[in-house]
């Protein structure tokens, strides 16, 4: 298993949370489905529907010059959304996240 650490702009927030996964676009899929709408301002559960629809097909860009750091960004209804990833480490045992 990967922890993946992701870091969301949004209308002028910023949002940070992580995910467990085996690679990294199941993180990305599992980051979009573990969104929680009320604790994003400006969201709401309709935003978070077409969120996940834009991360079936999501390509996600290398950042240049650094490893294991990935962005990716496209717009809904709502906004712009500015993702980074950074796989944050490798583990055997995976840790309850709070």
């Amino acid at each position: 298993m990967e922890l993946y650490t992701f870091l969301m702009l949004f209308r002028g927030g910023t949002y940070i949370s992580q995910v467990y996964a085996e690679r990294l676009l199941d993180a990305v899929k599992l980051w979009g489905e573990k969104l929680e709408p009320d604790d994003i301002k400006h969201l709401s559960k309709k935003g978070k529907s077409e969120l996940l629809t834009e991360l079936i097909d999501i390509e996600l860009v290398n950042i240049t010059g650094m490893k294991n750091v990935w962005f990716f960004c496209f717009s809904i209804k709502k906004g712009f959304l500015a993702v980074n990833v950074i796989k944050t480490s490798n583990i055997d045992k995976m840790e309850s996240l709070k």
